[in-house]
């Protein structure tokens, strides 16, 4: 978490942490919210430009520590920050998130930088030189089928590009719904194209009518329904089981998770227009999605069915049309299930007897098994349950959360906030919380305090004291109790 010790007496002997703490999992924001890069408008036009020095956006790239000066650039001109990164009313740690960057995503994100005209002769005295105006545009590669993949933004956190792997990093999840560029992502391939004009959904299984929908006819055959879930990767968090032993996967920080409204059709009401009324009936216990990605996953049809399961096939994210790289057009939405159950892109629906073939559902990528099982010899590993369901820090029906500044020793209740309106058994978004807790007397003298937590659910399980008890070889679900580092500022 990016937490800060806070408060308007700087005397004070108390902390706040406010609560974009994920509750379960830990996550947490400023005490206050930064509203982004700089608080600028347009840097002066009026301001001489012509004798300054012509750099290459590789040479601005250099800039991105203190020692060696930090430099942003925005539309041509490029800056040296460093002097103004402490000052930053943000805070230093979201502005050097554009480090030997550009911060023209980060502005076009925080629109309240175009408000004001006052900061822009600011950001004009910073300027040291002019972006190149005869530097070759980026070349894209034919060859290579990620050539084609949409552009991130430069704030999160990348694991991998080819396939993309990145996550929202902790300094800017400032917002209860998570706005799309920030929303992390996990592929596995390249980034599918599918023209919405095009675009076809194909329904089949046992007691199901064979059909096919286009975009406009889910649109216009079935209600439409909005839904605000919280969808996070099975290994959020790995990076802190491999503490413990090391993992298989990409090792996720906190980030691998994000809330987003979406809107689309329930995808039984399309299930029963298709003729599955009864799915006992005919002998369905699972319902298959196939991606445009060749990715396959499965849920039980009981979530499915549930009429308060939620289940979409979305189309619309925070009421928009679902981005490229999100799933669009069509992705399903599944509620308090694993992220990869989640399935972008989809193209094709299976009522099923059995679930979902392939390594996503069958082989070892969501398969827990025992701590002390350290690899899969005499292990069968299709026999075993695929990942459905998260522990408690997904954040499904959280009713408490506990801080502690003594490592667990003792505890104080925490004020829940956004989300902790959801209805216990329909929750499927986080939910963000704050605390004030004293400082301990020792962390006066050392000048730094730890500060842990834990969620508790409506069924009363709550997490883990340490990683060590649920270790697994893929590292998933780790949902032990998340710990962080705070400064005490002793003056």
């Amino acid at each position: 978490g990016s937490h800060r010790t806070a408060g308007e007496d700087p005397h004070s002997s108390s902390a706040r942490s406010t609560g974009t703490w994920m509750a379960a999992a830990g996550i947490g924001t400023a005490a206050f919210f930064a509203t982004g890069i700089a608080a600028v408008a347009e840097p002066s036009k009026n301001a001489p430009t012509k004798d300054l020095p012509i750099y290459t956006r590789d040479q601005v790239a250099q800039h991105d520590t203190h020692s060696k000066g930090i430099w942003v650039t925005y539309k041509d001109g490029v800056y040296d920050i460093t002097d103004f990164v402490a000052n930053h009313p943000g805070g230093s740690e979201k502005i050097m998130l554009a480090a030997g960057k550009a911060i023209d995503p980060f502005w076009n994100l925080y629109r309240q930088h175009y408000s004001s005209s006052a900061p822009a002769e600011l950001l004009a005295e910073m300027r040291i030189g002019t972006l190149d105006p005869n530097e070759a545009p980026l070349e894209v590669d034919a060859t290579n089928p990620y050539s084609n993949d949409p552009a991130r933004h430069p704030g999160l956190v990348f694991h991998s590009t080819q396939p993309c792997n990145a996550e929202l990093p902790m300094t800017l999840l400032d917002s209860w719904v998570t706005p799309a560029e920030l929303f992390f992502v996990r592929h596995h391939h390249p980034v599918p194209h599918i023209n919405p004009e095009e675009y076809r959904l194909v329904v089949k299984g046992p007691g199901v009518e064979p059909a096919s929908f286009s975009l406009e006819e889910l649109r216009s055959k079935f209600k439409e329904h909005t839904v605000t879930s919280t969808l996070q990767c099975g290994g959020n968090r790995r990076a802190d089981m491999n503490g413990v032993a090391k993992t298989s996967g990409t090792a996720w920080g906190c980030g691998a998770i994000s809330t987003a409204q979406w809107t689309g059709v329930y995808l039984r009401d399309v299930l029963a227009a298709c003729g599955l009324a009864d799915p006992e009936l005919a002998q369905v216990e699972h319902v298959t999605f196939v991606g445009a990605d060749e990715m396959l996953a499965s849920v039980p049809v009981e979530k499915v069915y549930n009429p308060y399961g939620d289940v979409l096939l979305a189309y619309s994210m925070n009421g928009e049309p679902i981005p490229q790289d999100h799933g669009a057009p069509v992705r399903a939405i599944v509620p308090g299930h694993v992220g990869v159950r989640n399935v972008k892109w989809v193209t094709e629906v299976h009522a099923s007897k059995e679930e979902a073939t392939g390594m996503w559902q069958r082989g070892m990528a969501y398969k827990m098994l025992p701590s002390s099982v350290t690899n899969l010899d005499g292990i069968d590993v299709e026999s075993r349950v695929s990942m459905q369901e998260q522990p408690v820090q997904s954040v499904i029906a959280i009713v408490m959360v506990d801080v502690s500044t003594d490592g667990g020793k003792t505890w104080m209740p925490a004020t829940l906030k956004e989300g902790s309106e959801q209805r216990p058994n329909r929750a499927w978004a986080w939910t963000f919380w704050e605390a004030e807790v004293p400082i301990p007397a020792e962390a006066m003298k050392t000048g730094t305090m730890e500060i842990c937590c834990r969620a508790t659910d409506a069924a009363s399980n709550t997490q883990p004291h340490s990683a060590a008890p649920i270790w697994n070889m893929r590292g998933l679900a780790n949902n032990s109790w998340h710990k962080i580092i705070l400064r005490v500022d002793q003056s």
